[in-house]
């Protein structure tokens, strides 16, 4: 049985009487991006044995503050009702700072593992660079502001995190025009020094893009091995 939840189209009840004694994991999208983008990977962890919960938020719409909110965590409080099951998640880019956002200021007493995929962590220089075009910031939203590189008071607010995570990026681009923006290593949108963290318990680097990071084989099972493991054991 598949256990897929899209929030906006949950049916409590049914997740409840269907799938309240499994795990549970949330996949946050990034910025501009949707809960289809992490179909493949959500599959993938349901057939693992996972219910799987897509977060589907109007990224250009509201600041990350606002998404934690009033989306996550209505999210998790009509979804995750089963106080002996883990809860954990997997986001991809902005996704990352989304949640980290939101467990600075919300405690999960069952929370489980979490998987980064390609987060910038430190901030995107290709947000800064679009940050300068008056267009790009009003068809953006507020929140490519809020990921931009180098001093950036929202990012160094949210601290080191003290949950259990593991970062995955990329070092392979197919937009050299993003990549002259980012020093040294990149996936086309985030460098591998901006996705790393001193207090990530595990870090994989693949040869993969920024955009299809999470469809990637290895990608897919090195979540897995982290979110029951605690560590990644692909290194291919």
């Amino acid at each position: 049985m598949s256990n897929f939840v899209f929030c906006h189209v949950f049916d409590s009840a049914q997740w409840n009487k269907n799938s309240s004694e499994k795990d549970c994991v949330i996949l946050i999208h990034g910025f501009l991006g949707s809960g289809k983008q992490l179909e493949s990977l959500g599959k993938f962890l349901d057939q693992k044995g996972f219910v799987i919960i897509f977060a589907d938020y109007p990224s250009r719409k509201y600041r990350i503050e606002e998404v934690a909110e009033n989306d996550i965590l209505p999210l998790i409080r009509s979804n995750c009702t089963n106080p002996s099951r883990k809860i954990h998640f997997v986001t991809h880019s902005a996704g990352g700072i989304v949640l980290r956002y939101f467990l600075s200021k919300h405690s999960i007493g069952n929370l489980g593992r979490i998987v980064l995929l390609a987060p910038p962590n430190h901030g995107s220089e290709v947000a800064n660079f679009l940050c300068g075009i008056t267009f790009f910031r009003w068809i953006l939203g507020p929140i490519l502001s809020q990921l931009k590189a180098g001093p950036n008071e929202f990012l160094s607010g949210l601290g080191n995190p003290k949950f259990e995570f593991g970062v995955i990026t990329g070092d392979r681009s197919w937009d050299p025009i993003s990549s002259t923006l980012i020093p040294g290593e990149d996936d086309g949108k985030v460098s591998v020094i901006s996705a790393r963290l001193p207090t990530m318990k595990d870090f994989l680097l693949v040869s993969r893009t920024h955009t299809f990071i999470m469809d990637a084989p290895e990608v897919q099972t090195a979540t897995f091995q982290f979110l029951t493991r605690g560590k990644f054991e692909s290194r291919e």
